[in-house]
Parts: C-alpha cells; sequence; structure tokens
C-alpha cells in the first residue's frame, strides 16, 4: 500500500510540476509576444511622426499628394496603436498628431531653420511619447518604470 501511494505521490508531483511549468512557460511566450507587438507599433508611429513632423514644418498639406498620404499613414500606426495601447499612450500620440497638424498649418522653414530651432530649444516633439511608452513596457515586463 505505501508502494502504491509513493508511486501515485510522485507522479501526481510530476504532473504538477509540468503542469505549473508549462504554464509558466505559457505566460512567458504571451507576455513576449505582447511586448514585441507593442514596441513594433510603437516604433512604427515615433519613425513615421519622425518623418511626418520634418515635412509638416517644411512643407504645406495641400503641396501635394505626397503630405496627405503621410498624415494619412501616421492615424493608421495611431489607430493601430488604439487597439491595446494605455490611456495614457494614446493621449501622448494625439498630442503628436495635433501638433504636426499644427505645423502644417504653420509657415515652412527650411531644414536648416529646422535644425537649429530643434538645437537651440532642446523641443522633441516625441519624447513624452517616447517616454509613455518605456514605462508602459517596463510596467507590462513587471519592471521598475524610470523617472524622467
Amino acid at each position: 500500500m505505501a508502494a502504491i501511494m509513493g508511486a501515485i505521490v510522485g507522479g501526481l508531483a510530476s504532473l504538477t510540476s509540468t503542469w505549473v511549468g508549462e504554464r509558466s512557460r505559457h505566460r512567458r511566450d504571451l507576455l513576449q509576444r505582447e511586448i514585441t507587438r507593442r514596441e513594433a507599433a510603437y516604433s512604427d508611429f515615433i519613425d513615421c511622426a519622425s518623418k511626418v513632423y520634418v515635412a509638416s514644418a517644411t512643407h504645406r498639406i495641400d503641396d501635394d499628394d505626397a503630405e496627405v498620404e503621410r498624415a494619412v499613414s501616421l492615424y493608421a500606426v495611431a489607430s493601430r496603436i488604439r487597439l491595446f495601447a494605455s490611456e495614457q499612450v494614446i493621449k501622448e500620440a494625439e498630442k503628436v498628431i495635433d501638433r504636426v497638424l499644427t505645423q502644417y498649418g504653420a509657415d515652412n522653414v527650411s531644414a536648416e531653420q529646422l535644425r537649429m530651432s530643434v538645437a537651440e530649444t532642446r523641443d522633441d516633439p516625441l519624447k513624452a511619447f517616447s517616454i509613455i511608452c518605456r514605462r508602459e513596457l517596463q510596467d507590462i515586463q513587471g519592471g521598475t518604470p524610470v523617472r524622467c
């Protein structure tokens, strides 16, 4: 009887250990996929917004169809982010879009004037968005967010 009980307990312990391990691995995999998906979307937004912001400073939106397509692509990436991001990330993305659209309405500047302006003011239109995204990704990973 003792041998049978020992075998049953040993088997259940092994089964439980395997089940817990697989469950933990599955959760890690899901978490890693979620982080990768968010990183890709946030990177796409930063890349697209950077290009559109520079274009908005040096061109008018009605100059050609390429400007409209750039703005539309920025909206598309932002809408993709809205599917899963936190409210803070969404608000910062909307601020970036508002700033780009405001810049399209302002006077055009040369690329050199834009460079000098950014160098003088240290004004980065995507800094707040990047910081919020980093914090969100760290929260998802369970890490301590970096305060800036």
